[in-house]
């Protein structure tokens, strides 16, 4: 029989596949998310300490260090006016939030410089960051969001004064984080949608070969159906009990279970199709299927579960085969057929039976009684079979060696038999 989960791998396969890509595909994509945010991040950084030092540029290194209170700029507003105004230019030009000047007096840092319009008040009290302080020790810095206030997030870039080889103070460059931001957001928007297009595009590809499938599947079963299964019973083929009955003789001769074969021939079949025309033959052999069927309760129209042997068949216009299992001796064989035939001619309510007088002609043979090779068994059962017409029709016979035909003989091949079984050749005497 077929595997029908063989048709289900690839799927699962491609399930695995879509989910391995979209996987990847996440990762990759967190992956360059990182790497540009890096990249982007670095590069503020350096915008940030390249304004800075921009800025320091237009600062008098001693009038800045001059500035130790409020009275002090006041007496000197002139030129820090001018140096603000230069600072606030640069601010405009670069795009920079804020610019502004640190000094530290008496302990506690304080504004010198700001560029902010609404806040100018100079010596303010400030809290610095770890940027800040960090210039104040003589070193470029920046940080991503690095200052946190009232205000919002801050990128921060500063850079140390130098006077004499002293830092006197830093000048340090803010601008907001909306760049970074609104990257990140870009991003995980781009990756979401990226990710979405991918999904929907696998799983459409899915359903795509799960539909190709079901479609060859169907088509598999319809071309088993017309190679193994008789078109109009519904009963199996000859090929399909061919192919049957080697694996149950098989695994008979394995278990020692012995079984009838009984090969059926309708009589007067063929006045049916005369008599009342061919849609009246082929009722008759669907009928007759149906009692076949349901005659025993073992029997199965269908290959049975793995271990039991009993199958009905339809081999040829008016043949049938009808295997039962357990039989083992030639009353036995009797029984069954005898009960096969009274069942049909009292049970039978197809109208054409009665008008045409059909009936059985049964031949019977038994495996392993008569022979052990299944091939054997069949021109047995049909040498049965004919000697039962002879007799008169409706009627069974079991094989035995008086039915062969005069001047023929039946040669067994030699097969592989499990111990207790004779090698035997049948001749006619």
């Amino acid at each position: 029989m077929k595997n029908s989960n063989s048709h289900s791998i690839p799927i699962v396969l491609i399930t695995v596949f879509s989910v391995i890509v979209i996987a990847v595909t996440v990762i990759m994509t967190q992956k360059n998310t990182r790497e540009l945010s890096q990249i982007l991040e670095e590069s503020i950084k350096s915008e940030l300490i390249s304004t800075s030092i921009a800025a320091r540029g237009h600062i008098d290194v001693d009038r800045f260090y001059s500035y130790n209170s409020l009275e002090d700029i006041q007496n000197d507003f002139e030129a820090f006016s001018k140096t603000l105004g230069e600072l606030r230019e640069l601010q405009r030009i670069v795009g920079a939030t804020y610019i502004y000047a640190l000094k530290q007096v008496d302990g506690v840092y304080h504004f010198i410089f700001d560029t902010d319009e609404e806040d100018d008040v100079l010596f303010d009290i400030y809290e610095i960051s770890d940027v800040h302080e960090r210039a104040f020790l003589g070193y470029d810095s920046a940080g991503i969001m690095n200052v946190v206030d009232e205000y919002g997030n801050f990128s921060t870039g500063a850079v140390p004064i130098w006077r004499e080889g002293i830092v006197v103070g830093i000048i340090s460059t803010d601008i907001e984080d909306s760049i970074i931001h609104e990257s990140n957001k870009t991003a995980a928007r781009n990756s979401t949608i990226l990710i979405s297009v991918l999904a929907v595009t696998m799983a459409v590809m899915t359903i795509i070969v799960w539909f190709l499938l079901r479609n060859v599947r169907a088509m598999q079963e319809k071309l088993y159906q017309m190679a193994n299964y008789d078109v109009l019973t519904g009963l199996p083929n000859r090929q399909h009990l061919m192919i049957y009955l080697e694996e149950v003789a098989e695994k008979a001769l394995k278990h020692n279970t012995p079984f009838a074969f009984l090969l059926i021939d309708l009589d007067n079949f063929k006045s049916v199709n005369d008599g009342a025309g061919h849609d009246a033959g082929d009722e008759l052999l669907r009928h007759f299927a149906l009692y076949l069927n349901v005659m025993h309760d073992q029997s199965k129209s269908f290959r049975p579960l793995a271990g039991a042997l009993n199958v009905s068949a339809r081999i040829g216009g008016d043949e049938f085969v009808q295997i039962i299992p357990g039989i083992g001796t030639e009353e036995e064989a009797q029984e069954v057929a005898k009960k096969l035939l009274e069942n049909f001619s009292s049970q039978t309510v197809n109208r054409y039976v009665e008008k045409y007088h059909v009936g059985l002609s049964i031949g019977v043979a038994l495996f392993p009684l008569h022979t052990d090779n299944y091939n054997v068994l069949i021109k047995y059962a049909d040498f049965a079979m004919y000697h039962a017409k002879k007799r008169g029709k409706n009627s069974f016979h079991v094989y035995s060696e008086d039915v062969l035909p005069v001047g023929d003989f039946i040669i067994e091949p030699e097969v592989e038999r499990p111990e207790g079984f004779a090698n035997r050749r049948q001749f006619r005497r």
